[in-house]
């Protein structure tokens, strides 16, 4: 499948969750009955790749994964995975050499599918999805910061039919629309296990570039899409002071950037916690927020 091609299904897959009357946008995820599941989970995969390295000492171990495109990372109560695996340029000795390693790898990425009971229609689209972009399937079930109630998974499913229900949002032009949904979908790719990490916004964005050179779009786009991936924490930055109005109106000045970034940021706050609590205590700094940076867009004020 070519990039061309790639991105027909791709644009295809997030046409069908978009349906108003479509499974995704009426799917209870905030039920603690919704779960993705891998036909072969991250938890297994991490599993078996720790067993084949145990046959190699420590420096070895991260040689090995390194080729594959990862590293395995072990905090006190659990292993992470870091990176993307990856069967991608890998020569034919290191296939060899590490042949178990190559098969649990080739298995986790390129023979994966997405499970979700009782959702046949969101299983196959987001399969779809990681067939062309199997670099998601590195967050299904991982765990955030015990602040938030869904893992980054869960999450970001939240937040994208959060995206697609907001009225705002079908008011986009298609370019935007598909900008908008593509960047929620890798918003919190490199977001570490368990902890708060404040790098993964800028992280999120360089690792996005090179993976959406997977699918054939112009640079323009990619580059709005890794500048919304990259901002998506706005609202937090306007809130502490570290980012003034002025500064993130320049920033996001060209076309509806900025309102793309309100329409996550809503969605975002409401899938932090159950029953939208998040939402309720930042609500309305995302509304203050939201007229001063507009307010110096509109006028054309000069940003410092």
């Amino acid at each position: 499948m070519n990039a061309l091609e790639k991105t027909k299904k791709l644009y295809a897959a997030l046409q069908e969750l978009a349906k108003s009357d479509g499974e995704f946008l009426n799917a209870d995820i905030e039920s603690e009955n919704f779960s993705i599941k891998l036909y072969y989970e991250r938890k297994e995969f991490i599993s078996d790749i720790k067993k084949a390295l145990s046959l190699f000492d420590e420096n070895k171990q991260n040689d090995i994964t390194g080729f594959f495109g990862f590293v395995l990372e072990q905090h006190q109560d659990f292993t992470s995975l870091r990176g993307y695996p990856s069967i991608e340029n890998i020569d034919h000795d290191e296939i060899v050499a590490y042949s178990n390693i190559y098969h649990y790898v080739k298995r986790f990425v390129s023979q994966n599918k997405i499970y979700i009971e009782n959702y046949p229609n969101i299983s196959k689209c987001l399969s779809i999805i990681a067939e062309i972009f199997p670099e998601l399937y590195t967050i299904a079930g991982k765990i955030q910061h015990h602040t938030h109630s869904y893992s980054v998974d869960i999450h970001t499913l939240k937040v994208l039919q959060g995206v697609l229900l907001n009225p705002a949002f079908k008011k986009l032009p298609e370019n935007d629309k598909y900008a908008i949904e593509i960047a929620v979908l890798m918003h919190d790719i490199t977001k570490k296990e368990g902890e708060i990490d404040k790098s993964h916004p800028a992280c999120s964005a360089k690792d996005a570039y090179f993976i959406l050179n997977k699918i054939e779009i112009p640079e323009n786009e990619k580059i709005k899409i890794c500048n919304l991936i990259k901002n998506h924490d706005w609202l937090e930055r306007y809130n502490k002071g570290i980012t003034s109005a002025k500064e993130f109106a320049q920033t996001l000045k060209e076309g509806n950037n900025f309102e793309m970034l309100c329409i996550i940021a809503e969605a975002d706050l409401k899938a932090v916690q159950r029953g939208g609590t998040f939402f309720e205590k930042y609500g309305d700094v995302l509304k203050e927020g939201q007229k001063e940076i507009s307010s110096i867009l509109n006028n054309d004020v000069p940003a410092a």
